[in-house]
C-alpha cells in the first residue's frame, strides 16, 4: 500500500507499508523527496522481497542518470549484487557507497533474513543541487565520491564509525516525528561532510559469491520452506543441486547469515506460530505441518524459540486479540 503526501512541511512525502514475512509486524518504507536529486529513505521491513510498485513508483525519476547511493544498516542483512554478477551483503552498523557499479533492478533488493532496519540515501549529481549544499561543501563530496569510483569496480562497504551511526540515527529520527524540512536537509548535508572522512582503501574483508551460489542457497531454502512438514538433510539438498554438503552449507550461511540447522528451525517455529494464531488446527496437526510428528518434542522446541509453550502462546495471543476488539463504553 502506497501513501502520498505531496507537500509535507515543504517537502514530498512517499509511504509504503509493506506486509511482513514473519507473520507478525508489518514493515514500512518512508521517502522524503528534499528536491528533484535528493531523496532520504527509512526502511523498516520483515520481508525478504520489495513489492512491485515501490519500483513502479520510482521508475521514471531521473531516469538514465547513474545515481550515488548511501546506505546504513541498523539491523538485517541486505543482499548487494554487483554488475559483473557476483553478490556480497551489508549487515548491522554497516556503510555500503556506490556510483554504478551494482545493479538496481528489482532483483538486486533481497533480504535474507525477512528482516532489515536502515537508512538509504539516493542523489543525482547535478549542478542544480541546491545553495546550501553548495556552500557548506556538500556538492564538492558529491564530486569527491563520484571521481573516487572511476577505477572501482564494486560499492565501498565498510563498518561505520560512531559519528556516521550517530547521524543516521538522527536522519531516521528526522524522517519518523518530521517537523522541519531544514533539519533533514542539514543531516544530509553533515553526512556528506562525514563522507570525506571515509577512506575508499579501507574496504573490509569480505565474502563475496556467484550468482549461481547465491540461487543455489535461495532454492535450497525455497525447497524447505516450500513444504515444511518434510525434513531435508543438507546432505539430500546438495545432492539435488550438484554440490558438496559442506558447499551448500557454506552458500546458506553466506546468504542467510546462519546455519542450515537453524535458518530450518527459525523457518518452521516461525510459520508454527503463525497457524497457532490464524489457523483453525490442533496443535497435533500443526506440529505435523512443521515437521514434527512427535508432538511432545515440537512443544520443547516451540519453548526453546518463543520462550512459552504453544498453548500458552495461543492463549496470550487470544486475549490480546479480544482486548484490542473490546470498545470501552
Amino acid at each position: 500500500m502506497i501513501v502520498t503526501n505531496e507537500n509535507h512541511k515543504g517537502i514530498q512525502q512517499i509511504d509504503f507499508v509493506i506486509r511482513g514475512e514473519d507473520y507478525k509486524n508489518d514493515g514500512k518504507m518512508k521517502w522524503m523527496v528534499l528536491n528533484d536529486n535528493i531523496f532520504v529513505g527509512y526502511i523498516d521491513i520483515y520481508s525478504r522481497f520489495l513489492p512491485k510498485s515501490i519500483f513502479t513508483t520510482f521508475s521514471t525519476i531521473n531516469e538514465g542518470k547513474t545515481p550515488i547511493k548511501i546506505n546504513y544498516c541498523f539491523r538485517g542483512r541486505c543482499e548487494v549484487k554487483l554488475g559483473s554478477g557476483a553478490t556480497t551483503f551489508v549487515v548491522g552498523d554497516e556503510l555500503a557507497i556506490d556510483y554504478g557499479t551494482a545493479n538496481n533492478d528489482e532483483e538486486a533488493f533481497f533480504y535474507p533474513s525477512s528482516e532489515y532496519e536502515g537508512i538509504e540515501i539516493i542523489i543525482f549529481p547535478a549542478k542544480e543541487m541546491g545553495k546550501e549544499l553548495t556552500e557548506l561543501g556538500g556538492a564538492k563530496t558529491i564530486k569527491g565520491i563520484t571521481s573516487k569510483f572511476s577505477d572501482r569496480t564494486i560499492p565501498l562497504i565498510t563498518v561505520s564509525d560512531n559519528r556516521i551511526k550517530r547521524c543516521m540515527e538522527d536522519i531516521r529520527e528526522d524522517i519518523l516525528n518530521f517537523t522541519d524540512e531544514k533539519l533533514l536537509e542539514t543531516d544530509v548535508i553533515k553526512i556528506l561532510l562525514l563522507l570525506k572522512g571515509v577512506s575508499f582503501d579501507a574496504d573490509k574483508r569480505r565474502t563475496f559469491c556467484t550468482g549461481s551460489q547465491v540461487d543455489i542457497a535461495k532454492k535450497a531454502f525455497e525447497m524447505v520452506n516450500g513444504d515444511l512438514s518434510k525434513r531435508y538433510s543438507a546432505s539430500e539438498l546438495a545432492s539435488v543441486f550438484g554440490v558438496s554438503e559442506s558447499s551448500l552449507k557454506n552458500y546458506i550461511r553466506v546468504v542467510f547469515g546462519r546455519g542450515y540447522k537453524e535458518l530450518v528451525n527459525e523457518t518452521r517455529m516461525k510459520k508454527a506460530a503463525d497457524l497457532i494464531i490464524n489457523s483453525e488446527k490442533s496443535m497435533g496437526e500443526i506440529a505435523e505441518s512443521v515437521g514434527y510428528q512427535n508432538q511432545s518434542r515440537f512443544s520443547e522446541a516451540f519453548l526453546k524459540y518463543h520462550k512459552v509453550l504453544p498453548m500458552e502462546y495461543k492463549r496470550m495471543h487470544y486475549v490480546a486479540k479480544k482486548d484490542k476488539n473490546t470498545i470501552l463504553l
